[in-house]
């Protein structure tokens, strides 16, 4: 494997793999085709490049900056992190009269990896797609995308251009907590295992 893993709109992680804001962890950024580094590899900076905005995977497709299946894959993965919940009333009375929809089949099936149960979410208007390049204290980078979902709620009430605002902050704030993270990782000392073992579900 060549020193710089240079492809974030060729993605070929699993789904279980996809890179969601929501789960981010100080060393996730290490995880690659090439599986995981060992322990003692860290991340030492990372850069995030601004998201863009999509209604659609078509739209995100027609763009020209990913590829498809980075573009399906960023949709299913905001799909994946959109509240879910038990009744129409507990996901009105979250996000506003009129905000909540019962899922498809397809987006049950993306977010839930089911077409069955019963549950309600914020009616998805779209996602948001960017790429982020990662550095690690042995001289390797790896650059993957990264996504956040846009959907209704009671402050946009189904404004396209207010609830990708409120994406945007979302994006900027977990940016920022994840740069944090990696700067106390590493005046913590390149030594410390126990940064290196977390991944995306912790």
């Amino acid at each position: 494997m060549s020193k710089h893993d240079s492809t974030p709109h060729l993605p070929r992680r699993k789904r279980s793999g996809r890179l969601s804001l929501a789960m981010m962890g100080a060393s996730a950024f290490g995880l690659t085709a090439c599986g995981q580094p060992p322990q003692e590899e860290q991340i030492t900076e990372i850069e995030f490049d601004e998201p863009r905005s999509f209604e659609s995977v078509e739209a995100c497709v027609a763009e020209n900056v990913y590829t498809r299946s980075a573009c399906e894959d960023a949709y299913e993965a905001s799909l994946e992190a959109v509240p879910r919940y038990s009744t129409l009333e507990e996901c009105e009375a979250e996000n506003g009269e009129g905000a909540c929809t019962a899922p498809t089949e397809e987006q049950s099936q993306a977010a839930t990896g089911s077409t069955g149960g019963s549950w309600f979410m914020p009616a998805m208007m779209g996602y948001m797609v960017g790429s982020m390049m990662s550095n690690t204290n042995r001289g390797r980078s790896f650059e993957r995308v990264y996504q956040e979902p846009v959907y209704r709620n009671r402050q946009n009430q189904g404004n396209w251009n207010t609830a990708t605002n409120q994406a945007t902050q979302r994006v900027t704030q977990r940016n920022d907590a994840m740069r944090s993270s990696v700067a106390t990782s590493q005046r913590r000392g390149f030594g410390s295992r126990s940064s290196a073992r977390g991944g995306w579900g912790s």
